[in-house]
């Protein structure tokens, strides 16, 4: 019988007053689940925490589980890899939050749901995510999505960071929010230098201004060790012009063919910017930061079988 190791951010309790996660644990006693938890903190803790208890406890039939948001997870997620030398399966249920990861796979924002599609599970489901090990810093970061730098993610801190555009947002005016943070990134912003080797084959790009890791999440059937699960993009000489040129092309899907945008598909990565970029991986802003860093694309298995509930139930938003 799988043990499930609930992984809680306790800044979620401070918040919700604890509502959400009484109604999970509420369930679990019912339905007599053997389950732990661990109130983190700070991230700081998660490491050791979970070396403490999952580790040392050698709990070969786990299931640990984070109920926070996104980037909880994936620091959840970052640390267990790191102390562990098996691949103990993972789930997580977002609290007031929905990512393109969780979306796409299924899982649903109703914390109750999202719990009956972990306790439905029978079996692990791979799912590629992709990983950045800076070596400038020696730390991993893992996003389910897309890494992204330069100018969408300078458009995007301008936005986060202004008390104005953060109005514009909050009464429902994004697009007004975004096009003041895009002429404002455009004004400010520079070229940098990217050198990337993808497959031992080196390229040099003066003049970038927007470089996109995207993950492509779902393992195709059958053997997937031959398809390559990262696309690289890299934009050079944006102009205002050319940004609106790239809007269109992305919705007709033909920017491929345009000369100053460059895309690469590769399972591994080596990335280097030597000037201080603004960046973010999965929407979330990260520091200003220098990178030497190599990308990949890895497998990971998920406790949750997100087809075991129905759509009516998957969608039902209320906790």
């Amino acid at each position: 019988m799988k043990t499930f190791f609930f992984v809680i951010d306790n800044q979620l309790l401070k918040i919700d007053s604890g509502s959400v996660w009484n109604n999970l644990e509420s369930e679990l006693k019912k339905q007599l689940i053997k389950y732990d938890t661990l109130i983190i903190n700070d991230y700081q803790q998660i490491e050791y925490n979970l070396k403490k208890k999952v580790v040392s406890d050698n709990l070969k039939d786990c299931v640990v589980v984070s109920v926070g948001n996104s980037s909880f997870f994936l620091n959840v997620l970052a640390k267990l890899r790191k102390i562990s030398l098996s691949e103990i399966p993972v789930a997580f249920i977002l609290i007031n939050e929905k990512t393109t990861f969780s979306t796409k796979i299924g899982v649903s924002t109703n914390p109750l749901i999202a719990l009956k599609q972990i306790l439905n599970t029978v079996s692990p489901t791979l799912y590629n995510l992709g990983s950045v090990h800076n070596m400038l810093t020696s730390d991993e970061q893992i996003f389910t999505d897309e890494l992204v730098i330069g100018f969408n993610a300078y458009v995007t801190s301008i936005v986060k960071n202004s008390k104005l555009y953060s109005l514009f947002v909050q009464y429902h005016l994004p697009l007004l929010a975004d096009f003041c943070a895009m002429t404002e990134a455009f004004i400010n912003q520079e070229a940098f230098s990217v050198t990337t080797r993808l497959s031992e084959k080196y390229n040099f790009f003066k003049n970038a201004f927007s470089i996109r890791v995207k993950n492509l999440s779902l393992l195709p059937e059958g053997n997937s060790s031959k398809i390559n699960n990262l696309q690289l993009e890299v934009i050079t000489n944006l102009n205002p012009f050319s940004y609106w040129v790239i809007f269109l092309a992305r919705k007709l899907n033909i920017f491929a063919n345009f000369p100053f945008i460059s895309i690469y598909s590769q399972k591994q990565i080596h990335l280097v910017i030597n000037s201080l970029e603004f960046s973010q991986i999965d929407n979330k802003q990260l520091i200003n930061k220098f990178y030497d860093a190599q990308l990949k694309s890895f497998s990971y298995p998920f406790w949750i079988d997100t087809d075991s509930v129905s759509i009516t139930e998957k969608t039902n938003s209320k906790k």
